[in-house]
């Protein structure tokens, strides 16, 4: 292929500029085996799968794992499992390590784990009963709009998910595009969560009204892209997605919109706290999350600090409706070394019920030291608990700094100290010292 050629298509393609691409090599009254290729890649981006499945097949590279992985791809978003194990174990055979072949090779092996397992128990995809979907349609339309299409979904071997439909109305300016299905499907939720964590769920995202739905551009497609992953990763990756949840894209090819690095799912919170539950007729309630897209720094922010520690950070406007020319909110914020690295965070805080918020100050979380005062207020937040927690020895004007303290989840602050746990239940007004033993006294009013 022309160099000239390659280049402009590289250069598209970190503009995540696919349908150009296609055009442009489209247009190539010669095509060779690599401009087959990098078409195919820009049909797998598009969501064409089986066009890009017929254009490599039609021109076979054997020896190019970059083929191998593009076969795979496009076969795996067809749900053809086994045919792209095969794939991306041949990608790995050539290409040994690849970062992206290793991710999709272990989804699929869950995917065929699971497929198996329903097919020795007889299971067939799991789909709402029509009074079940009936309700969730309903809800749909009370809380979010007057539903205007309901797309029908690929059938798929777990759950048949549809997509509604809601225009822009006088009261919100957008379009939603709302999950219906995917809360057929229980999710597996750990057994310790069970209790305090909804096993159903719909998925939903909020676009401009000047979206271009019409174009086949990974600018404008990757809305419809991302909510198929989403609502396949439960069940591909046997796991379970909830509030303050986080999904990173797996490489820079594959992201939630231009500059984006992952997807934050939080409530639909601009529709009332009414429109985050949906009761099902037998008592039991579908929770809707909706899916807000990360720059890599807002992503590592949330990783280290927790989600309701960003989301301080957040406008309103970016939380409601995707904003594609919107600045990082952590553009300002100062990084910092914490004691203790968010990848070595581990879940001891368990079985907690309510808001898990807090504030503490950089001598606990960056310094390292542990907690010698706590008090709990009033919460200041829905998802505040109200409980705050010092080192005991910062002065005034290092408390009146707001950049030496910040949000976090509780759980976090119980790595750093768990003497701190059997303490948390009590309410708001209590206050504990640590004495000259290091026991924690309850402080009179």
């Amino acid at each position: 292929m022309d160099q000239t050629i390659r280049q402009r298509v590289e250069e598209l393609h970190s503009k995540d500029r696919h349908e150009e691409i296609v055009r442009l090599l489209d247009r190539l009254e010669t095509p060779d085996a690599e401009s087959c290729s990098l078409l195919a890649r820009a049909y797998n981006n598009l969501g064409r799968y089986e066009e890009a499945e017929r254009l490599l097949l039609g021109a076979p590279q054997p020896e190019d794992p970059l083929w191998h992985f593009r076969l795979g791809y496009a076969w795996f978003y067809q749900e053809r499992y086994e045919e792209a194990l095969r794939e991306f174990e041949e990608t790995l055979q050539l290409l040994p390590g690849d970062e992206d072949a290793l991710i999709f090779a272990g989804w699929c092996r869950r995917s065929l784990e699971a497929r198996q397992k329903q097919n020795a128990a007889g299971q067939t995809p799991e789909a709402y009963t029509e009074a079940e979907r009936e309700r969730v349609l309903e809800h749909i339309a009370a809380w979010f709009g007057k539903v205007d299409d309901v797309i029908p979904g690929a059938e798929s071997q777990e759950a048949q998910v549809d997509l509604a439909v809601i225009p822009p109305s006088a009261e919100h300016d957008c379009y939603l595009l709302c999950t219906v299905g995917m809360g057929a499907r229980r999710m597996a939720v750990p057994a310790d969560l069970v209790e305090t964590e909804p096993d159903r769920a719909e998925l939903m995202i909020a676009l401009p009204s000047w979206w271009q739905f019409e174009s086949e551009d990974e600018n404008w497609r990757w809305p419809l892209r991302w909510l198929k992953i989403m609502t396949r990763l439960p069940w591909n990756q046997h796991t379970w997605l909830g509030w303050g949840d986080t999904v990173p894209a797996i490489s820079s090819q594959h992201t939630p919109g231009p500059g984006m690095a992952g997807i934050l799912l939080i409530h639909p919170q601009a529709y009332g706290a009414e429109s985050f539950h949906c009761t099902l007729p037998n008592g039991e309630q579908v929770e809707f999350y909706q899916m807000v897209p990360l720059y890599a720094d807002e992503l590592d922010f949330k990783l280290r600090n927790g989600a309701e520690a960003l989301l301080r950070y957040m406008n309103e406007e970016a939380l409601e409706v995707v904003d594609p020319a919107r600045e990082s909110a952590c553009r300002y914020v100062s990084v910092k070394d914490f004691a203790i690295p968010s990848a070595q965070i581990r879940p001891i805080l368990r079985n907690w019920k309510g808001p898990a918020g807090c504030i503490a100050t950089d001598r606990i979380l960056v310094d390292g030291c542990r907690v010698g005062y706590m008090y709990r207020e009033m919460p200041d937040y829905e998802e505040d608990s109200g409980w705050r927690f010092l080192s005991g020895d910062e002065s005034d004007d290092y408390l009146s700094d707001p950049q030496n303290s910040d949000v976090y989840d509780l759980n976090t602050i119980c790595n750093y100290d768990t003497d701190i746990i059997p303490f948390l239940s009590y309410p708001a007004g209590s206050a504990f010292e640590r004495d000259l033993d290091g026991h924690f006294i309850l402080l009179d009013d």
